[in-house]
């Protein structure tokens, strides 16, 4: 295999505080059991928040059972209740696709409804690195379409992603913002190309990953199986689960509940098997250039 593995998602992140950052360190189950616990974070008025954060009407927050670990959180009402509830679903997918990704979730505080996202601290935004040059960055955007796509996050540019370097100067790609998901669409919003690896989108942005098409080829299909294989594993019942705790404050949750897992799962079935057409199956990625993944072996 000319790759790293991505799906040893503990080996590639390597540091504890990391780990448990992106709560790697907590079964599937175990996480949405606390993230849909109403008064698991409190209100800190006194923590210090991001200028960006803080113009957007965020504020700080912590854990009560854990007040080392921080988070950004922000009142929500009307239709953004759904927006929210769908990016924790998001969330949650990426989570069990071994994704990297920051934590986003719906939570209630004291009576108030919020969207709360984890504080992730010493990261960079990707739009300053050369992340179309190596491997170690763009591999891992490779295979974070994939998500993308399923979930139809139409916007994806460079400042929807972190870098986060762990202790051994190691560029880890972290996910964020995914309010621009839509899994209430049940029809094909973003299409592949008949004759060429690519898609079309519906909604007029630039992105839907920040590298061009071309890198994709460069892959085998084997490469992008490893997310494919774990995305095989969200059964019908688990995705009824999650979405019911996700839109448990949604006014129309009963509809979406049985809405959301059909339109996944038939999304999933349609990018894996437009992948598996367009996909070589005997490229090397390591020939020519220096091999892809290499700095995480």
């Amino acid at each position: 295999m000319g790759f790293y593995d991505y799906t040893n998602t503990k080996k590639m992140i390597h540091d504890k505080d990391i780990i448990e950052l992106l709560c790697f360190d907590t079964p599937y189950e175990k996480l949405l059991q606390t993230f849909t616990s109403d008064n698991f974070l409190q209100v800190d008025s006194s923590m210090a928040i991001p200028f960006f954060a803080e113009i957007r009407d965020y504020r700080g927050a912590t854990e009560v059972q854990a007040p080392d670990k921080k988070w950004l959180i922000k009142p929500i009402q009307g239709k953004d209740i759904v927006e929210s509830g769908m990016a924790m679903i998001a969330y949650f997918i990426d989570f069990f696709t071994n994704t990297l990704s920051v934590p986003i979730i719906v939570t209630t505080i004291d009576g108030v409804l919020y969207k709360a996202t984890k504080l992730v601290e010493k990261a960079e935004q990707l739009s300053g690195a050369n992340y179309t040059v190596y491997p170690e960055l763009y591999e891992q955007l490779l295979l974070d379409i994939i998500n993308r796509w399923i979930t139809y996050d139409e916007d994806r540019n460079p400042n929807n992603y972190l870098i986060r370097y762990n202790s051994k100067n190691q560029n880890l790609i972290l996910a964020i913002d995914f309010g621009n998901c839509d899994l209430l669409f049940n029809e094909m919003k973003i299409k592949g190309l008949m004759k060429q690896f690519g898609w079309q989108k519906t909604e007029q942005t630039r992105y839907l990953t920040p590298l061009k098409t071309e890198l994709f080829l460069k892959y085998p299909m084997d490469f992008y199986n490893m997310r494919f294989n774990a995305f095989k594993k969200l059964t019908r019942e688990i995705l009824t689960e999650l979405t019911e705790k996700a839109l448990r404050f949604d006014p129309d949750k009963e509809n979406n509940i049985k809405l959301i897992p059909t339109n996944i799962l038939r999304r999933v079935k349609y990018v894996s098997g437009y992948f598996g057409s367009k996909i070589p199956t005997d490229v090397d990625p390591t020939s020519g250039d220096r091999g892809m993944g290499q700095s995480f072996q």
